[in-house]
Order: structure tokens, then sequence, then C-alpha cells
């Protein structure tokens, strides 16, 4: 009898405390970056047996095109994958914006997306290559789908969030002559 009255009683303060106003998420409260940018990485050299090659004077060219079109932006965070051809594309934005590039395995999407999502208010470049961006891009929350050709450069998606939804745009930075 005593643990029925104790079980009864238990009961009364969880529920009779218990409010009907609704409960909120962290993902209610959620801040987002101002804008997320993701391009592929710029023309690479293609070498026989190489798996980790370096731009071309094309891919070079294009990843300062991409610098200067950035550049004015305020300071952002700038992310690239362990690969140089990733790296020398953003290399010279991380000057303009005077920080260093973060590396973030392109095996790992999902936590390179934690990352820029952690980074509230700010502007965040990620450089990756054309098997990685349109699954990143997926991870944002886009439904539509995105498909990077093997000799597509330039494309820069521009994610920006409007009423916690996730919105892409799409421009292109560089020459759009991608023959050297």
């Amino acid at each position: 009898m005593k643990n029925k009255i104790f079980s009864i009683t238990v009961i009364s303060i969880v529920f009779g405390c218990s409010s009907n106003a609704p409960t909120y998420t962290a993902e209610d409260f959620r801040c987002y970056p101002d804008v997320v940018y993701l391009i592929r990485h710029a023309e690479k050299q293609i070498i026989k047996g190489e798996k980790n090659p370096e731009l071309t004077k094309l891919g070079f060219s294009r990843a300062e095109a991409l610098a200067d079109s950035l550049a004015p932006l305020i300071e952002g965070i700038v992310y690239s994958s362990e690969f140089t051809r990733s790296q020398q594309t953003v290399i010279p934005l991380a000057k303009k914006w005077n920080t260093d590039v973060q590396i973030h395995r392109a095996g790992d999407p999902e936590g390179q997306v934690a990352k820029a999502l952690s980074h509230c208010g700010r502007t965040v470049i990620i450089a990756g290559h054309s098997n990685t961006v349109p699954g990143l891009i997926k991870l944002f929350g886009i439904k539509d789908e995105v498909i990077i050709d093997d000799s597509q450069y330039g494309d820069l998606y521009m994610i920006r969030w409007e009423n916690k939804a996730p919105v892409l745009s799409i421009t292109y930075v560089g020459d759009k002559n991608s023959d050297e």
C-alpha cells in the first residue's frame, strides 16, 4: 500500500508540475553562418599515377579570381580537404583574409558540415572535390541535386539561411574557357 501511495504521489508531482507551454529544442535557437561558400578545387594537373597533383596555370589563375571576388567580404573561415589542389585553390583567399587554411578530411563530410555550422554569423568557404561538394551541399539541407562533371570548374555554391531554411545560389569565378 505504501508503494502505491508513493507511486501516486510521484506521478502527481511530475504531471502536476508540468506545463502546457511548448518545449523548445536547441534547433529552435540555432545560429547559422552568415553564408557558406563551397567550391570544387580549380583545374588540376593530369599526371599519370599522381594522386595528389597541384593546380595548372589556369587553376592558379582561377584561385586568384576566387580570392579577388571574395576578398571584399568580411574575413571568414577557410576550409580545405587534405589534398594539395584544394588547398592551393583557397590559399590566395586565406592570405587576403589574413587567416590560415584549416584542413578537414574529405572523407568526413558530416564533420565538415558540423564545423562550418559552428561559425555563427560568419562567412565560411570550403574547397572540395567534384565527388564531395554535392554531398556537402545536401548535408547542409539543400534538396536540389547538384552534379559536378569532372571537367567542370569555377562554380561557386553559396548557401544562406532564410527563416532557418537553407537557400542555394550559384555563381561563377574565373575564366569560363578552361582550355589551357
